[in-house]
């Protein structure tokens, strides 16, 4: 069967097109106003931090929209996909990292665990991990988990969006530990927002391909 990504669509777009327009009012903030050499140096370092929070605050939120739509559909343990699959019942059941010492606790995980596979529906966990750093491993790490298309690095010639996402999370790693070794300017602002536009329609792309195309099946 086949279910229009109208909703969906329209949602993560809504979005997007929000983020991009808060970025594109911080870009516009040293232009339009005269800082001082040491304001500017303040406003430019503490921006990043602000580009990074839109990028994983994109990341959250659109893949909680996914999920929203996904939970719609009826999903079963045995019609969804492995890798869902598996990303849930890991963010379900904490009990597999950190295995349970008591029989009593023992006893109530193996009861919950057979309550999913007796009831047969998944209603996927919304928490997606982004371990407060989204870097470009853990971006493909999350797509893989709900079966999506992973990105590549080069998508232009000698332009690495994990050298850049690297990059936007030094920086921004550097200002949050109250660290001044890097010393931002405006061309560094404008390289972080066109890299978080990029990837935000990257990401935009794949999860409206993989729901059109029912990747989250088995």
């Amino acid at each position: 069967m086949s279910h229009g990504p109208s909703l969906l669509e329209q949602e993560i777009r809504s979005d997007i097109d929000e983020r991009r327009e808060l970025m594109s009012r911080i870009e516009s903030l040293c232009p339009r106003y005269a800082f001082s050499k040491d304001d500017e140096k303040l406003f430019l370092g503490y921006s990043i931090p602000i580009v990074y929070a839109i990028w994983e605050g994109f990341i959250q939120t659109a893949f909680q929209t996914y999920i929203r739509e996904l939970n719609k559909l009826g999903l079963t343990v045995d019609t969804v996909c492995k890798p869902i699959l598996v990303y849930h019942i890991e963010a379900k059941f904490k009990q597999f990292k950190q295995y349970p010492e008591k029989f009593k606790q023992k006893a109530s995980f193996f009861d919950q665990l057979n309550q999913l596979y007796t009831s047969k529906t998944v209603d996927i966990n919304p928490v997606v991990n982004t371990e407060s750093n989204v870097g470009f491993k853990v971006l493909n790490r999350i797509l893989e988990e709900f079966n999506l298309e992973a990105i590549p690095d080069y998508l232009e010639p000698a332009y690495s969006l994990s050298t850049e996402l690297k990059r936007l999370l030094d920086i921004r790693n550097n200002v949050a530990h109250g660290q001044n070794s890097i010393v931002v300017n405006r061309t560094d602002l404008e390289r972080a927002i066109k890299l978080v536009e990029k990837l935000m329609e990257l990401v935009f792309e794949r999860i409206i391909s993989g729901f059109m195309n029912e990747s989250y099946l088995n």
